[in-house]
């Protein structure tokens, strides 16, 4: 497939986050210690793959926020936007933020929570995924112009799992 006008849309689920205060609520939830070490190791490894991120679009939750400061600390990012909208949102509404998204931008990061990341991943390729693990990367490449045309299915481009760099 010959990608002339290329959009890369990646897909992050926040880190392992903590329930060690359960005064806290699901909102305000940090990263336990193995989401602080998978967030520094995926960060790490897609940093060794793109250098640069057009934008970022984060659900505002404290575990996406706290994950979201390990790869910013390793990939340049135009420019971040943090909003509710993608707290535990479904996969419909997901889209609809990504079709939201300036066409000018042509990588575009989402990172946020399950079951809605995972159906993006299976409405949005050939490929069946299970569950999108926390710290999870997908990097799917479209052939459009425009985020507006998200629906159509892109291509697989990489699939990375903190299991896949553990003994």
């Amino acid at each position: 497939m010959v990608f002339n006008n290329m959009k890369r849309l990646i897909i992050l689920r926040h880190a392992k986050s903590s329930w060690d205060y359960p005064e806290l609520s699901d909102y305000e939830r940090p990263l336990n210690s193995r989401g602080n070490k998978d967030a520094e190791m995926m960060s790490l490894k897609l940093s060794e793959r793109l250098d640069h991120i057009d934008s970022a679009i984060l659900s505002s939750s404290k575990r996406t926020e706290l994950t979201y400061e390990y790869f910013k600390n390793k990939i340049n990012f135009k420019c971040e936007f943090f909003t509710d909208e993608l707290y535990h949102a479904s996969s419909k509404k997901i889209i609809s933020v990504i079709k939201e998204t300036n066409s000018d931008i042509n990588s575009l990061m989402v990172l946020g929570h399950n079951p809605g990341l995972t159906e993006i991943v299976n409405l949005l390729t050939n490929h069946y995924l299970y569950n999108l693990p926390t710290t999870g990367i997908i990097i799917i490449k479209f052939n459009i112009t425009s985020w507006n045309k998200i629906s159509e299915k892109g291509v697989l481009e990489w699939i990375k799992f903190p299991k896949d760099y553990k003994l």
